[in-house]
């Protein structure tokens, strides 16, 4: 049975952003929060928890290349993660401002839309992008509690077979010998365990955003496409509009245009936000899923669905990138062809000038513009094709 919070029953407006919110204020990054003295300190502390835990794993990693490499892969793999949650991070604080208005800017925006259609785009939308991010953040959650959970079920297996407890943490790490003893040893794996959590909660949050965004934009151009189609439709017997009305037409056509200009700026000014995150992001996702399946084929047991998971989590980031790109671009496309069959021939010349350019306008694609990629479907299986060719190369090196 579905949450409450999952059902198309849900109000909308508390659909909006709603786990990405949820994710971000757990460590204080929010950007809609007061930035009160107690939640910048619990974010300067998440922040450190999480830069440590960066250069812990990775110094972990690299010092056990040329001993292990089983073992290597199994730190610097979650590490990559990590450093990407630690860049979405400080991206989510450095243009915390930026999000703000954007999620203030578009939520006016979205509320002003009220028909029965446009009311049926944003409770299928917003339902979805909430769907979309819980899948997201349950595979996060238990990439993480699996880590901790596997590295509890050997060191039971291994009292129980008399031998000693190991003194490690669920996340490999280096730390001074004096922290993975007791009395200390226990706060030391609370803290790395809570690592894992903040790692995930920083993606789900930027992640979130990304998905959120381009799902309400979406939202914006398909109410826009029906706006110009009603506003230009002609009925058979109708007689061609009068001076009169052709000049309330051209108004509200104004109106309109503006509508789309504002959506394009709009979604310029997030490709701005979100440059550093989705590249980061594109760039490192074939590295960080092949290092996952390699690590698959490494490992037996309790692993092995330590890995499935994790590459169930990886591939689920990188899909939502793809599918929120695709859904902005399809809407572009359909409002460029509803407004071309839409019956603009039938009225003034200057109603006509006006579609044509918004016609022009629509058919230039709205993209989050990032360097060397588009987020599309096209592109997770370029990113596919060429994960499966770096592990394909692993194999025969190891």
């Amino acid at each position: 049975m579905w949450p409450r919070f999952l059902s198309s029953a849900y109000p909308m407006e508390r659909h909006y952003f709603l786990v990405p919110k949820f994710a971000l204020s757990l460590i204080g990054f929010y950007p809609e929060q007061k930035r009160s003295w107690p939640l910048r300190a619990w974010s300067f502390i998440n922040f450190f928890i999480l830069t440590y835990g960066c250069y812990a794993e990775a110094h972990y990693g690299i010092r056990q290349i040329p001993t292990n490499i089983a073992l290597a892969l199994d730190a610097l793999c979650p590490v990559a993660s990590s450093i990407l949650s630690l860049l979405k991070m400080l991206a989510i604080w450095w243009y915390q401002d930026e999000f703000k208005w954007l999620i203030q800017r578009v939520r006016k925006l979205t509320e002003q839309q009220r028909s029965a259609r446009k009311l049926g785009y944003k409770r299928r939308f917003y339902t979805l992008a909430t769907r979309l991010t819980t899948l997201l953040l349950c595979c996060g959650f238990c990439t993480s509690t699996s880590y901790s959970v596997r590295h509890l079920l050997d060191n039971m297996l291994r009292r129980a077979h008399g031998k000693d407890w190991i003194y490690e943490t669920p996340f490999k790490m280096i730390f001074p010998d004096a922290l993975l003893r007791l009395p200390l040893y226990p706060l030391i794996y609370m803290l790395v365990h809570w690592h894992g959590y903040i790692t995930v909660v920083c993606f789900v949050g930027a992640d979130g955003f990304f998905l959120g965004f381009c799902f309400y934009l979406t939202v914006l151009l398909h109410s826009l496409r029906d706006d110009v189609c009603d506003l230009l439709a002609l009925g058979e017997h109708e007689p061609l509009p009068t001076a009169q009305q052709e000049a309330r037409i051209v108004r509200r056509m104004e109106r309109l245009v503006d509508r789309h200009n504002e959506i394009a700026e709009l979604t310029a000014r997030l490709s701005g936000v979100m440059v550093e995150i989705t590249l980061g992001h594109f760039v490192t996702s074939s590295l960080i899923i092949g290092t996952s399946v390699v690590d698959m084929l490494l490992f037996s047991g309790v692993g092995i669905i330590v890995y499935v998971v994790y590459t169930c989590a990886v591939g689920t980031e990188i899909f939502l990138y793809c599918l929120g790109g695709t859904y902005i671009m399809d809407a572009c496309l359909e409002l460029s062809r509803s407004t071309f069959g839409s019956h603009w021939h039938g009225h003034s010349v200057r109603v006509q000038k006006m579609t044509l350019l918004m016609i022009a306008r629509a058919q230039r694609v709205l993209i989050i513009k990032i360097p060397f990629f588009s987020p599309s479907l096209e592109t997770l299986t370029s990113i596919l094709r060429f994960t499966g060719s770096l592990i394909a190369l692993a194999k025969s090196v190891i």
